[in-house]
Formats: structure tokens, C-alpha cells, sequence
């Protein structure tokens, strides 16, 4: 790994995928190897990286004393139809991806880089389907993160029903916002959809579920100038000293 300070790229051979996963990783300024870091994993990690400046906030608040130490290691998405099929709550190939993540990935992380190995200081974070995939990962393997962000999933009726019946959900921390413009908004696969209404739906049943839970009602759209003013409060909700 290149421990000098910056985004880097890199790839890991999995077995469960029989294929290359390309992913990116960020090593902050005052990077310490002999020091213990929180993981930040970002799913489409391109996106948090170019549009919501992520590595900036988190600099910010550290130079400040705001927030704890922490590295940050993200999947990128290399196309929409590859997005579709591994973030989708019922992706064909999701399943598969969340066993990558939790048989393969997070233990070569831990190999490679000095963080540390808790529930507690892994973040999972997303947005839209990269928002909801976070979810899933977290509430069915909460042995491996007790932390998760999630800026406007897409909650189907299935995927409803599965956050709400399994076990996992009581046991995490999420940070969970939706747009009030997103009632009526058009995908990046061109489908019209609503994402405000059944986030809301899911809002009232899960403030009486999770271990600690922050809700929020975003003015915007399914857009990042909607979630980037969200990190840092994400961040420090998490993290925050």
C-alpha cells in the first residue's frame, strides 16, 4: 500500500468473484502507521470523493478537533448496470457482493492498513442505491459494523419489510436523510421515482429500532448539492469528539 497522504487506487483479486475489484483509498495528513484508525467505507466511493469533497470535511474537522482518526477505503462503481446489479436491495448479483465485502474485503482492509478491528469503527456509507446497499450490509452482518450513513436509499416494499423483520437493525447507529424534492424525480437510469414517501414510511416505524437513529428531511433533491452539507454532520454524529 502507498501510505503517503492522498486518494490512491488499487485493486484486490476476489475468490467469491471471480474477478478484479478496483478500490480507492484515502490516508490522511497526519498518517501515523503505528497509530489504530476508524474505517470509512464508501460505496461509490468516486462520487463522495469528486462531488462531496469528503476527504476535505474530514481534514477540516480533524485539524479542528472535531472528529476522531480515521482512513478512508471505497468501492467505485464502474458503470450504471453494474451499480444496478450489485447496490440494489435485490441486486441480482447483491448478495454475492455483501459476502466480497465481509469474507474478503474488510479482512484484507484490516491486513493491510493499521485500523481498528471493531464493529464500532467501521462507517458504511452511501448514497441513493449505494445508500441502501450500506443498509443491507450493515443490519444482516452487524457483527462487522455497527455504523452506517445513508443519504437517500431507494426503499422498495421488499426492502422495507427486510430492514424492519431482521434482527440486525435494532443493533446499529444510522444516519439516515431523504429530499423533500425527491418525491417526484427522475433516476439516472431514467425511471420516474419516489424516494420521499417511502422513506418516510420507513422513518416511522425505525426511530423506535436501531440503537441510535438521526432522520432528516433534506431541502433538495436527489442530488450531492442535497447531501454534501450532510458529511460533516454525519461524520461528527459518528465520530465526534
Amino acid at each position: 500500500m502507498n501510505f503517503s497522504t492522498g486518494i490512491h487506487n488499487s485493486e484486490i483479486n476476489s475468490t467469491i468473484l471471480n474477478e478484479t475489484i478496483d478500490f480507492q483509498y484515502y490516508i490522511p495528513k497526519q498518517f501515523n502507521i503505528n497509530e489504530k484508525y476508524h474505517v470509512y467505507y464508501m460505496f461509490d466511493s468516486q462520487d463522495f470523493f469528486k462531488y462531496g469533497q469528503i476527504n476535505r470535511i474530514y481534514e477540516r474537522l480533524y485539524k479542528n478537533n472535531e472528529i476522531e482518526a480515521a482512513i478512508m477505503v471505497g468501492i467505485p462503481y464502474p458503470n450504471v448496470e453494474w451499480r444496478n446489479h450489485h447496490f440494489q436491495p435485490e441486486g441480482e448479483h447483491t448478495e454475492t457482493f455483501m459476502e466480497f465485502i465481509t469474507k474478503e474485503f474488510v479482512p484484507f482492509v484490516d491486513d493491510k492498513f493499521p485500523t481498528i478491528d471493531s464493529r464500532d469503527s467501521r462507517l458504511l456509507m452511501g448514497e441513493s442505491l449505494a445508500g441502501s446497499f450500506s443498509i443491507k450490509l450493515g443490519i444482516h452482518y452487524p457483527n462487522l459494523f455497527k455504523n452506517i450513513l445513508a443519504f437517500s436509499p431507494e426503499v422498495t416494499d421488499e426492502f422495507y419489510d427486510e430492514i424492519v423483520e431482521t434482527d440486525g437493525t435494532k443493533d446499529i447507529h444510522l444516519y439516515h436523510t431523504i429530499g423533500l424534492e425527491e418525491q417526484d424525480f427522475i433516476t439516472i437510469t431514467g425511471r420516474q421515482a419516489n424516494f420521499l414517501d417511502p422513506n418516510r414510511e420507513l422513518n416511522e416505524v425505525l426511530f423506535t429500532i436501531p440503537e441510535r437513529y438521526e432522520y432528516k428531511e433534506l431541502d433538495g433533491g436527489h442530488i450531492w448539492k442535497t447531501w454534501k452539507p450532510e458529511i460533516e454532520h454525519a461524520l461528527k454524529f459518528f465520530y465526534g469528539v
